[in-house]
């Protein structure tokens, strides 16, 4: 969805599903001075895969954004499209303070993978069966970037915030 910047702040709360596999609300506070995001984010994830699962792999779309090594920015880069690489750091996205605990409010190690800086592997403190489902609650700041590049994130009067928010990764197939 967008918002317009009619006033410095706004709360969201947002509620969906993706394929019946899981829920996610979250509640995001909108800084419009520092074209960001304060997101507090549950994803209710089932294991309806058959597979026991010893890892979580989250998209996070935003982060690519980030610098100028990443794999979109060699995108950019290979389309003959030099705005990205000419762009200020502030005009640029990411996501920062990122903070991923389990229902028991226990931190869960994760990483970015190698030459993925948009995804990230969530270790689980126990390998989660098939059927069974586990919680997952993320704080993070996400800084928007500018919608000159993609025709998504902000401009001077309003955020299209199309995957800003962090999801469940589907596997290639899926």
């Amino acid at each position: 969805g967008s918002l317009s910047s009619c006033s410095e702040s706004h709360l969201l709360f947002l509620s969906f599903s993706v394929k019946g596999q899981h829920q996610t609300n979250l509640k995001a506070t909108v800084n419009w001075t520092a074209k960001s995001l304060y997101v507090e984010q549950e994803i209710n994830f089932n294991n309806d895969s058959g597979d026991t699962l010893k890892t979580i792999v989250l998209n996070d779309w935003n982060h690519a954004y980030s610098d100028l090594s990443t794999p979109l920015s060699k995108r950019f880069s290979d389309e003959f499209y030099r705005g990205f690489h000419l762009s200020k750091k502030e005009e640029r996205g990411g996501t920062f303070n990122l903070s991923i605990r389990d229902r028991e409010q226990q931190e869960l190690p994760w990483e970015r993978l190698n030459k993925k800086p948009d995804v990230i592997e969530i270790q689980l403190k126990k390998p989660l069966l098939p059927g069974e489902n586990l919680l997952i609650l993320l704080n993070y700041l996400a800084k928007i970037p500018s919608d000159r590049f993609t025709g998504i994130g902000y401009s001077a009067k309003k955020m299209n915030l199309k995957n800003f928010f962090m999801k469940k990764k589907i596997a290639a197939g899926c």
